[in-house]
């Protein structure tokens, strides 16, 4: 369910950035202007930027919102948001720096108005991946990367607040597991890949 979710969430970005049929461009005078139901990660001021709406499936109703910032005189989207799966809610958020690349994804994945997977980018690779597994708006998965490349996965799997369950990778694959057992923050038992 997640992976379907995902590679529906990757076709409508790609289709917002190349998206010019049925736009509208609109000052925004309040938050609330924002046709779709706003998704509930965080306040936010957009009352300096400019609005363009985006209609991806042609229904007429706007499904997919950039925003840009006057900086040194000339527009830069900072930030894209997207229905989905075109109910009338923003199920994706992408914010941009002043240059235009991507510092941060944060996705609905459940559909359900709020968000349980963060990504964060650094010049335009995954760094990081946070997750509400068990949709309680919590973070509980930690998904880390090197140059694009897993290399650490941290859980809370008794949703505890507090990590149990660590996995290393080695170029991407697989290395060792460690499992804190009691509860104390350390990793009471580690078994490596090559264990039988």
């Amino acid at each position: 369910m997640r992976l379907a979710t995902l590679a529906i969430v990757s076709w409508a970005a790609s289709l917002l950035s190349c998206a010019s049929d049925g736009e509208k461009k609109t000052a925004i005078d309040t938050p609330a202007v924002v046709g779709a139901a706003r998704i509930t990660d965080e306040d936010v001021d957009l009352t300096a930027l400019t609005r363009r709406d985006l209609d991806l499936n042609r229904d007429g109703k706007p499904d997919a919102y950039q925003f840009a910032a006057i900086v040194e005189g000339q527009p830069h989207i900072v930030r894209k948001e997207i229905d989905v799966n075109f109910d009338g809610k923003i199920d994706m958020i992408r914010k941009m720096d002043d240059k235009g690349e991507l510092v941060e994804e944060r996705l609905d994945t459940d559909f359900d108005g709020r968000i349980d997977l963060v990504v964060t980018f650094q010049k335009g690779t995954i760094v990081k991946k946070t997750y509400d597994t068990n949709f309680d708006q919590k973070s509980d998965m930690w998904r880390y990367f090197e140059k694009g490349t897993i290399s650490r996965e941290e859980a809370d799997l008794n949703y505890d607040g507090k990590v149990d369950f660590w996995e290393y990778y080695e170029g991407g694959a697989l290395d060792r597991v460690g499992v804190d057992r009691d509860g104390d923050g350390n990793v009471d038992e580690w078994q490596s890949k090559d264990a039988t």
